[in-house]
């Protein structure tokens, strides 16, 4: 029995001291959660009431296009650090946080904290990065499915960013993401707009199909899904990105569609040399070419499509 109690000892103190590296300030934009959809968040823990829900913040650099505004945060203010739960993280994970908290979650009332932003001057854009699951999975039949992007412009002078770490519930609608309030100099921005659109159409491959600016679609498709909304959004790593709301776009026939982002008349975003790319670990990569779909930009209609096919079966095709 007291061997078995010495090798139980030791099999704790393993565990206890196994750790990664410490996590530390990004380096050229580099993200501690690879996340991009957008997330609830659980503040607090160890039994307590949750603290008061409040907004996502603000971490990436943005650039305001198009009359897009935000109310300036001069301070942050971090009050509420987080206590767990720490659902989906390795043990690995939860120790390096404890080296380079605290950590304050988004979401909470008490923790308020805004990076940089500017007005956006017409600068083209370097490139869209199309969500990870349109460039991978196919829709499937009567099943949600993520539309979202992301809008980079590279910066001829960095921003200021906060430093963020996923906390618990990765790659779920209960994604919780938090900072330590450390911040790094970032050297791209992405774009907030209210003129930023997608619109879907189911379409025949023999077709012919020419983009008509007047009525933003494709002629020569059928009438655009309906059933989704979409807009701008703050997601759970508190950088601005366009994505559908209401679960997303759920296509109810197989067969061939075509997704379209695009900017509605009187945007000054240009994406006349915008390229598809993918914001990987701080270091973009461009071009990217998808998995199974490949984005294309269309830059003299200003916009950037990918052709999906939907089908029967299988798991679900929603984004993260």
């Amino acid at each position: 029995m007291r061997v078995l109690s010495i090798i139980f000892v030791l099999f704790l103190s393993f565990l206890l001291i196994q750790c990664s590296d410490p996590i530390v300030n990004p380096v050229n934009c580099g993200e501690l959660s690879c996340s991009k959809g957008p997330g609830g968040g659980h503040g607090g823990g160890g039994g307590e009431e949750p603290p008061e829900m409040a907004t996502n913040n603000l971490s990436f650099p943005a650039l305001l296009a198009d009359g897009f505004a935000l109310i300036d945060i001069p301070e942050a203010t971090l009050t509420v650090p987080y206590a767990g739960p720490y659902d989906g993280l390795t043990a690995e994970e939860i120790a390096a946080l404890d080296l380079s908290g605290p950590w304050y979650a988004q979401k909470v009332t008490g923790n308020v904290w805004q990076g940089d932003y500017a007005d956006y001057t017409g600068t083209p854009v370097t490139f869209i990065d199309w969500g990870d699951a349109m460039e991978s999975v196919d829709p499937k039949l009567r099943r949600p499915y993520r539309v979202e992007f992301g809008v980079y412009v590279e910066l001829t002078t960095p921003m200021n960013a906060y430093t963020m770490a996923l906390l618990a519930f990765p790659s779920s609608p209960d994604e919780t993401q938090g900072t330590n309030g450390t911040t790094y100099l970032c050297n791209y921005a992405t774009i907030a707009s209210p003129l930023g659109n997608v619109v879907i159409q189911k379409y025949d491959p023999e077709a012919t199909l020419t983009w008509n600016a007047t009525t933003n679609q494709w002629d020569g498709a059928e009438a655009p899904e309906t059933g989704f909304g979409f807009a701008q959004e703050l997601n759970v790593g508190g950088k601005y990105i366009f994505g559908a709301s209401t679960g997303g776009w759920k296509p109810m026939v197989a067969g061939e569609y075509r997704i379209t982002f695009y900017f509605e008349s009187g945007s000054t975003v240009d994406l006349s040399s915008a390229q598809v790319g993918d914001y990987n670990e701080g270091t973009p990569i461009i071009p990217k070419i998808g998995e199974r779909n490949t984005a294309v930009v269309d830059p003299v209609n200003n916009l950037t499509y990918m052709d999906v096919t939907a089908v029967q079966g299988g798991g679900g095709g929603g984004g993260h």
